[in-house]
């Protein structure tokens, strides 16, 4: 009787059970079918979607000429070399907020050059002497470059005079592409070339000496009358106009200017050898540092330390590439730590190796010659107000500029368009200014100093 009455019960369960299920579904059919002849009788709206907003760069604004980036022209650079605070403050404020500068593309920089008489109309380059003074001492130019090819062109357009030479030493690690480019820039003057030889450069190894000799060598070869030679690297510019530069080197009737050193030798650098290691496929290469003594070095020179950037008279470059204890020098110093900074100021340094008769040579003591060849702000200084360095020296900025205005040295070394395109823009703007107003030097005395180190 009970299973009987179980089974009766659950029975009547499912039977409820079953017709819940079967109103459910039979309304829910009704209102998929409703919803479905209401969404057919909807007016379809054309209306676009709209993607969310999203803040875009203007691009403009990152470029380092300020020929296509209008923005840099807003500075009053007179304001900034001034130490003006509020310009400071603006200027600062926008390279904060514009990183990571880009120049010019090798498209445009190949559309630039393709009419040389336009090009060099644009770019605003001086085609004639700017004074009797400097057409009759005309000078040459060693420019070491890498990369970064609107720099260079930049650099060119600040010193480019037609009495004057400059040879371009091109690095052979740079891309052919931009090879090309700098070949299309030099095509346009007769006054400036290509190396005839390109050295690999190895950073401190011999072949950065080697790649200015190779520019000595053509431009003696060219028979070109200069007086005096300046070897710079694309990264610098210039403190003071061409015809400061002249003034300068006319006092110093026949001297060098070449930096020498005792109380900083490092004798490591030549006392074990340093081999350069070349890699012909992939046109690189590096330093082996060995545990091999060096000999001596040859003639019982004196080794001195400077600079790799100097300033040298005509005489002084011939005697260095022809004279047989220069060549010795020379072939002794391959297999040294940067040759470049010690080979100039052995040969220069009369003082200690008297027997050279070196041309123009310093008969002082290293330690008491002044150098006015070039203003560096190495990091154990108190001379970088950018406060960014590469390889320990300062990448001078647009807080360095009101110091820089009061340098007395030919050359500061260095600058990056990359980093502070205002600081370049307004480098380049002080000595066009010097320039065309035949600014004279403020106190030429002090340059007449090193004339007397000959004696």
């Amino acid at each position: 009787m009970r299973v009987r009455l179980f089974r009766l019960r659950t029975l009547r369960y499912i039977t409820y059970v079953v017709l819940v299920m079967s109103v459910y579904l039979f309304w829910t059919l009704l209102w998929i079918e409703d919803t479905s002849e209401s969404s057919n009788n909807l007016k379809v709206l054309n209306v676009p979607v709209v993607p969310k907003s999203r803040k875009v760069q203007d691009m403009t604004n990152r470029k380092s000429d300020p020929d296509i980036n209008p923005a840099l022209k807003t500075f009053n650079c007179r304001k900034l070399f001034d130490g003006d605070r509020v310009e400071k403050t603006r200027a600062k404020k926008y390279l904060a907020e514009n990183r990571n500068f880009t120049q010019r593309t090798n498209l445009e920089m190949r559309t630039l050059t393709e009419n040389c008489d336009r090009y060099k109309e644009i770019r605003g380059y001086h085609t004639k002497p700017m004074s009797s003074i400097e057409e009759g001492f005309p000078l040459a130019f060693n420019i070491l470059f890498y990369k970064n090819v609107e720099q260079l062109e930049r650099l060119l357009r600040t010193i480019y005079r037609p009495q004057n030479q400059y040879c371009i030493h091109i690095d052979k690690k740079t891309p052919e592409s931009v090879i090309e480019i700098v070949q299309l820039l030099t095509d346009c003057f007769d006054n400036v070339f290509i190396a005839s030889r390109l050295e690999i450069v190895v950073y401190a190894s011999y072949t950065r000496l080697k790649a200015d000799i190779n520019c000595m060598e053509d431009h003696i070869e060219n028979g070109y009358n200069w007086k005096y030679l300046i070897n710079m690297a694309a990264s610098e510019f210039p403190v003071m106009s061409n015809h400061q530069i002249v003034e300068i080197l006319k006092s110093f009737n026949g001297a060098n200017d070449i930096h020498e050193v005792f109380s900083t030798m490092d004798k490591n650098r030549f006392k074990k050898r340093y081999y350069t290691y070349i890699d012909l496929r992939e046109n690189d290469g590096y330093m082996i540092h060995s545990n091999d003594l060096k000999e001596d070095p040859p003639h019982g020179l004196t080794i001195t330390k400077g600079n790799a950037y100097n300033v040298f008279s005509i005489d002084f470059v011939k005697f260095a590439l022809s004279n047989q204890k220069a060549r010795d020098l020379l072939s002794w110093s391959a297999d040294t730590y940067t040759p470049d900074e010690h080979y100039w100021a052995t040969l220069n340094n009369l003082y200690s190796n008297p027997f050279l008769h070196t041309p123009g040579g310093c008969k002082a003591h290293p330690d008491k010659k002044p150098f006015f060849g070039r203003y560096i702000g190495w990091k154990d200084s108190n001379r970088c107000h950018s406060g960014h360095f590469v390889h320990n020296i300062c990448i001078f900025g647009m807080n360095d500029l009101q110091t820089i205005k009061l340098r007395h040295e030919i050359i500061a070394n260095k600058f990056d368009i990359e980093y502070d395109p205002i600081a370049y823009m307004c480098m380049e703007e002080w000595i066009r200014n010097k320039t065309i107003n035949s600014e004279d030097l403020p106190n030429q005395n002090v340059y007449k100093k090193l004339d007397t180190f000959q004696n």
